[in-house]
């Protein structure tokens, strides 16, 4: 019964595997062994598929957009082998899968390639030259195939013709193409369509045969050229290059209007004339060809300023000087670039009119110089185009007429010569037979005229005690007078003039002059000089109080000089002058080189052998200007070398004169000034300069024979002692001491040294310097924040005294001034004024000291303009000067280097050098959009930036 039991197990196990093998069986349907998919028209993709799946009953297809998600499009019988999907959408990726079924069994599915259906969906066909057209398309908004996937291809037929040709290709990224080197006035057709990475269906925009055509434009015009031909007529030329035109049509355009067209021509045309222009018009002109169904290719415009000079006059007259106006019609948008002003000249008693000056294209002034003073000069202008067309002389053929000024070669000047009296001096040579006017201030602050004069060199006015009075002073001849002389401020009151006034030395490097004041009531000393080439007495120089001595180093071999020296008291008290006897400064070129060297204490000289007929060498010294040669020693001949001990207290000048008994054959070395005397002390002024990190310290020059300077400072908190900190040459009057602390007291001292020894100590002067600036309106600079807080530790810069810089505010013309020459430490010589620069103005110090050291002129009317923001080009301007004035020398480097900027042609000529050197060293960079802006004012930061960008070059590079 057992076995029975487990024999019937046993059966039923293998009946329950044969069933469980048996439904294994019917659900695993395989999948179809290829699923393909692909465009099959417009609108419509088919996919195909193996259908012999066994045991499938029927098929299911599925459908994925782009990275969707997949939906069932159709279930089909098991004999379908293909099913065409018309749902279709351009701009999209679609991905297939198909699997079998049987009942409720679903097979394994299988998965087609991704099929990217796209084609253009707009294209726009037009021509752009007569060789030339230009297609553009568009891809649907929504596409969504990269454009790394896809290329359009373009076809072309020409017509008449049914065969479309491929013409170029271009990647998804591009939606233009040009087709070229086709011919004129002729019709083409074109299509296109696209290329994915997995399909290339020929589903074309336009979906037809025909295509989109445009027509080739006319060929235009060329070798346009518009000519002035009378100051009312512009001719236009062209050359005709198309075969096809039935016309031309000759457009122009006003100013920045619109073309509009002024007559239209017959074909085979090549001039026109165009009657209508207007004096101040900018006009643009520009030829096209049309036919009967043919648009024509513009050709290149041409522009035409049609200006002619409407007003001519003589804007200013003087001594020798006359400037010419002229103006033109509109409201200054166009410039004449197209012609330039001839202008003539004819003197009064002369029938000739010469050509004196033909102007650049543009420009409205002429400065005529070198004229005879009280003469009259005729003037006229025409204009010359660039096509050598001449208008008729301008505003006549007699031309306009006026006189220069009067030369007044004078002096003048005055002093009190008692309470009530004041004498006014001028030089009565000079004057001639013309009349002197002399005008004098009134209260109401009107010059009103004082006396007219002949024949006198000299005018006493009685005044109130004490009054200041104000003079100037002209001549007259006739209808004709001189400018005025700069007006005189003389107090009604008397000062001692000086004594003992004598040229103590003469080098070939100066002229030394002393002299003498009992009284300690001046404020300074006026010296004036008079060279013989020149013939008048001119104020050269102001010293301090209590400095008697001056060195004239502005002087020139082979002249004469007399000086004059008188003292003044705060700029309107002075004395009368004492002049010393003309002193003829003559240094013949030297035969030999002689140099000296000292030793312990003696003087080694030695020379070339300069000399083949000396018998001997000798060796003479002379110890002032009025002083006779000494001989010091004989020495043998072809001997070039001697020693000796000089005495103290001698003023040598040393030559070796090569001895030969016939006089003719002598020959002389170089002279050579050396002093055994100890040099005089100098005096130690106030310094003007001092920011928290540098002193400037300046002092008079009171010897003559100094080799240096030596500087002493002490810290008044931690020293007591002098230490000396540094050392200038001789000559030099200014010492930068950039090691000082904030916020600390020193005191300081300078003594002058030469081989002798040093000077006494000069007086002390105290400086407290003060604690660091920071600005509160800066933060926003940070391109300008080194710039702003180096120079005010060098004092350079000061702020408000609020604590705030003002980075964004116009910086003037006399303010950039002063942060030069504070900058390079120039001494300061307030000597002078301009018309706008007086005593009384805080910049005359500044603006006085540039004109001194070369760095400003005042214009051609004497005026600097101070107040004014200063221009960009005028900032690099006037640092190029104050770098030159400083011993420096700046490459210059071609100017092309700037033409890359697109104002270069704003640049005045005078700063073009000064631009190039400053942009190529790396001083001065552009304010963007490719522009430098030379006529730009600048800001306060700007300015700070260029200073601070100048003084690190020159310091980095030395040069």
């Amino acid at each position: 019964m057992k076995k029975l039991v487990i024999f019937l197990m046993l059966i039923s196990l293998f009946l329950i595997n044969m069933e469980i093998a048996a439904a294994a069986s019917l659900s695993a349907l395989s999948a179809p062994s290829y699923v393909n998919a692909f465009v099959y028209k417009s609108g419509n993709i088919q996919i195909n598929w193996d259908n012999n799946v066994p045991d499938a009953t029927g098929f299911t297809i599925q459908r994925k957009t782009d990275d969707g998600n997949y939906i069932t499009l159709a279930n089909v019988s098991r004999n379908t082998y293909r099913y065409n999907d018309v749902n279709i959408t351009n701009g999209h990726v679609y991905t297939y899968r198909v699997y079998a079924t049987s009942g409720s069994l679903l097979g394994e599915a299988k998965e087609s390639y991704p099929v990217e259906y796209l084609f253009p969906s707009v294209l726009k066909v037009e021509p752009v030259s007569d060789s030339e057209i230009r297609l553009t398309w568009k891809y649907p908004y929504s596409n969504t195939i990269p454009e790394t996937n896809y290329q359009t291809i373009i076809e072309r037929r020409e017509d008449g013709s049914s065969t479309w040709l491929s013409i170029g290709s271009v990647s998804g990224d591009q939606d233009t193409f040009v087709d070229t080197g086709l011919t004129e006035a002729k019709r083409y057709f074109y299509r296109i369509r696209t290329i994915t990475t997995t399909s290339a269906p020929y589903l074309y925009y336009p979906n037809n045969s025909t295509g989109y055509y445009a027509i080739t434009l006319l060929k235009a015009p060329t070798n346009v050229k518009a000519q002035i031909t009378s100051t009312s007529k512009v001719k236009i030329t062209w050359e005709d290059n198309s075969e096809n035109e039935t016309g031309y049509r000759i457009e122009r355009k006003t100013g920045n209007g619109s073309f509009v067209t002024l007559k239209s021509l017959a074909a085979n045309t090549t001039s026109y004339e165009d009657t209508s222009a207007v004096n101040g018009e900018l006009y643009t002109y520009r030829v096209t060809p049309f036919g009967k169904s043919q648009s024509g290719t513009s050709s290149e415009e041409v522009i035409v300023p049609f200006l002619f000079p409407i007003s001519f006059e003589i804007k200013e007259t003087y001594n020798t000087q006359i400037t010419l106006s002229w103006a033109y019609p509109g409201s200054g948008y166009i410039k004449p670039d197209n012609s330039v002003v001839i202008i003539e000249r004819r003197e009064s008693g002369h029938d000739l009119w010469e050509v004196i000056h033909t102007t650049k294209p543009g420009e409205t002034e002429y400065t005529d110089n070198d004229l005879k003073p009280g003469t009259r000069y005729y003037y006229r202008i025409r204009s010359r185009f660039d096509d050598d067309f001449v208008t008729d002389y301008f505003p006549t053929a007699n031309g306009v007429s006026e006189y220069t000024k009067l030369s007044l070669d004078t002096h003048f000047y005055g002093y009190a010569i008692s309470d009530s009296e004041i004498r006014l001096e001028w030089d009565i040579n000079a004057i001639g037979d013309r009349t002197v006017i002399i005008e004098k201030l009134s209260s109401s602050g009107v010059f009103e005229r004082l006396t007219s004069l002949l024949r006198v060199g000299s005018y006493i006015d009685d005044v109130v005690p004490g009054s200041i009075n104000t003079y100037r002073m002209k001549i007259s001849a006739g209808y004709i007078d001189s400018d005025y002389t700069e007006a005189v401020d003389i107090s009604a009151e008397r000062i001692n003039p000086v004594k003992n006034l004598f040229v103590k030395s003469v080098t070939p490097e100066r002229v030394f002059i002393t002299w003498e004041f009992d009284d300690a009531t001046e404020t300074g000393f006026e010296i004036w000089r008079l060279s013989d080439s020149e013939g008048i007495w001119k104020h050269i120089a102001t010293t301090n109080q209590g400095q008697y001595v001056y060195s004239d180093t502005n002087i020139q071999n082979g002249e004469t000089y007399s000086y004059r020296v008188r003292a003044v008291k705060s700029h309107t008290v002075f004395s009368r002058f004492l002049t010393t006897s003309p002193i003829h400064v003559s240094f013949p070129k030297p035969d030999g080189l002689l140099v000296i060297s000292r030793f312990d204490d003696a003087l080694y000289l030695g020379w070339d052998d300069f000399s083949d007929m000396e018998r001997y060498y000798v060796v003479e010294y002379k110890a002032n200007v009025n002083d006779v040669w000494h001989t010091l020693d004989n020495i043998p001949p072809d001997m070039t070398m001697y020693r000796f001990v000089p005495k103290p207290g001698i003023d040598y000048t040393i030559r070796v004169r090569a001895y030969n008994d016939n006089p003719i054959y002598e020959s002389y070395s170089n002279e050579v000034f050396y002093s055994s005397k100890i040099p005089d002390i100098p005096t130690l002024f106030a310094p003007t300069i001092v920011g928290s990190n540098r002193v400037v310290i300046k002092w008079a020059d009171l010897s003559d024979n100094e080799d240096e300077f030596v500087i002493y400072r002490k810290n008044n908190l931690s020293q007591e002692e002098y230490k000396p900190i540094g050392s200038v040459p001789g000559n030099t009057v200014v010492y930068s001491d950039e090691t000082v602390l904030p916020q600390n007291s020193y005191s300081y001292i300078v003594r002058a040294k030469n081989a002798a020894g040093l000077s006494f100590e000069s007086n002390e002067v105290v400086v407290e310097t003060p604690e660091e600036k920071y600005f509160s309106d800066v933060s926003d600079y940070p391109w300008a924040l080194d710039a702003i807080y180096s120079l005010s530790a060098m004092g350079i810069v000061d702020g408000d005294g609020k604590g705030n810089f003002n980075p964004s505010g116009s910086i003037t013309r006399a303010e950039f001034i002063k942060l030069l020459v504070a900058s390079f430490s120039f001494p300061e010589t307030p000597i002078g004024s301009f018309e706008d620069v007086s005593v009384n103005d805080w910049y005359h110090r500044w603006v006085m000291t540039a004109y001194r050291h070369g760095i400003v002129e005042p214009d051609e009317n004497g005026m600097f303009m101070p107040n004014m923001p200063i221009t960009r080009q005028d900032i690099v301007y006037y640092s190029v000067k104050a770098i030159e004035a400083a011993g420096y020398k700046l490459e210059q480097p071609p100017l092309y280097i700037l033409f890359q900027f697109k104002d270069y042609d704003q640049i005045s000529p005078f700063a073009q050098s000064s631009f190039a050197s400053l942009y190529y060293i790396g001083i001065i960079n552009g304010i963007g959009n490719d522009k430098l802006g030379p006529l730009y004012t600048a800001t306060w930061a700007e300015a700070a930036t260029i200073i601070y960008r100048m003084l690190q070059v020159l310091k980095n590079t030395g040069n």
